[in-house]
């Protein structure tokens, strides 16, 4: 159920809850409610219409608490982005892209060399990565092994997979 589909708050004792009318409903099973419930009515119950604080851009958002302010009644979101590491998870680009972000960033003509500092076993795995993946996962050993091999930092590969997705 999305945020949204809570349109009404029940207050008991100063403390709301979001529900929705179906609810209602069932709290008072011996009345017949009209098809639309005018506010008055709800009232009556302890049931007012609940407005909705805009949710801001965040990666992951929750309700927080419901708020009465000057006689309404808001829920509240609280929310937070991800963390690199969370967002490092979601990053995968196709080779193509990988190559193209390089390229873009002057890294492309490193490549070789890079790979050639990687050490045994590592190189080889790496090699055949480069070589022959449809597709980049940031959070693969083998790109966490190119890192240093780049003389780049955790943030500049970020930014690396960022224009990937772009391209």
């Amino acid at each position: 159920m999305t945020y949204f589909e809570f349109p009404y708050c029940k207050v008991v004792d100063g403390a709301a809850t979001a529900c929705t009318l179906d609810e209602i409903k069932k709290d008072n099973p011996n009345v017949s409610f009209p098809a639309v419930v005018p506010d008055e009515t709800l009232a009556e119950y302890s049931v007012y219409p609940l407005n909705h604080d805009s949710q801001t851009a965040f990666d992951f958002v929750e309700r927080g608490p419901i708020e009465e302010r000057n006689g309404e009644w808001w829920q509240t979101y609280t929310g937070r982005d991800k963390t690199p590491e969370e967002r490092r998870s979601d990053m995968v680009v196709t080779m193509r892209q990988a190559r193209l972000a390089l390229l873009a960033q002057g890294y492309l003509p490193q490549i070789q060399d890079a790979l050639a500092l990687i050490p045994e076993p590592d190189k080889s795995k790496v090699q055949i990565e480069w070589e022959y993946a449809s597709t980049v996962e940031r959070n693969s050993v083998w790109v966490a092994l190119m890192i240093p091999a780049l003389g780049l930092d955790e943030e500049a590969m970020d930014d690396l997979f960022d224009l990937a997705g772009t391209l």
